[in-house]
C-alpha cells in the first residue's frame, strides 16, 4: 500500500491504495518484527459499495482505503 496521504476533509481519516507498477500490484513481506499492531481499513466507494465486494475479496478489488484511526485510543496516539 501506498504510504499514507493527507486527511480527508470530512472526516479526518487518511487514504491509502494499493501500489501498482507495470499493471501488477506492488506486495512486500514485512518481518513479524516491524508489525506494531493491526490496523482497521475501511473500503473507499461511492454511494453504494459494489455487490461483488466481500470479507474475502474486498483487499483486492478494492483500491483504496481509509485507515480508521478513531479505533481506539492507541490507534488514535499512534496514527494522528
Amino acid at each position: 500500500f501506498s504510504s499514507f496521504q493527507a486527511p480527508d476533509h470530512n472526516h479526518g481519516l487518511c487514504k491509502v491504495s494499493c501500489t501498482i507498477k507495470n499493471e501488477e500490484q506492488i506486495a512486500s513481506i514485512v518481518s513479524i518484527n516491524d508489525i506494531h499492531c493491526s490496523a482497521h481499513l475501511i473500503p473507499h466507494f461511492g454511494p453504494i459499495a459494489p455487490h461483488e465486494w466481500s470479507s474475502t475479496n474486498v483487499l483486492d478489488e478494492c483500491p483504496s482505503f481509509f485507515v480508521n484511526l478513531y479505533l481506539d485510543r492507541h490507534s488514535f496516539v499512534t496514527l494522528h
